[in-house]
């Protein structure tokens, strides 16, 4: 990987466990499959945290965060888990 893309591989990770801590933890099968993928959208990297499945079309994804490769500005999203409770 290039010294850029894992810059910003970085500043996805950082963003995406902060992100992570307001959900309730992923079940621990998932937790053992994760698989990061890499998507190039123009000057934006889009860092896909997912499990697989037996199809493409079953994959669970977890997060995407998108980080702007001239501002280093991040955005996370979250599917596929429960927001923990406010007490």
């Amino acid at each position: 990987m290039s010294k850029e893309l894992d810059e910003l591989e970085e500043i996805a990770r950082l963003a995406t466990r902060k992100a992570l801590e307001d959900y309730e933890p992923m079940p621990d099968e998932w937790a053992k499959n994760l698989v990061l993928t890499t998507i190039f959208e123009g000057d934006d990297r889009v860092f896909v945290l997912y499990v697989p499945g037996e199809r493409r079309d079953d994959a669970i994804v977890i997060s995407s965060a998108r980080v702007d490769g001239t501002s280093r500005s991040v955005d996370v999203s979250v599917t596929n888990l429960r927001k923990r409770s406010v007490t």
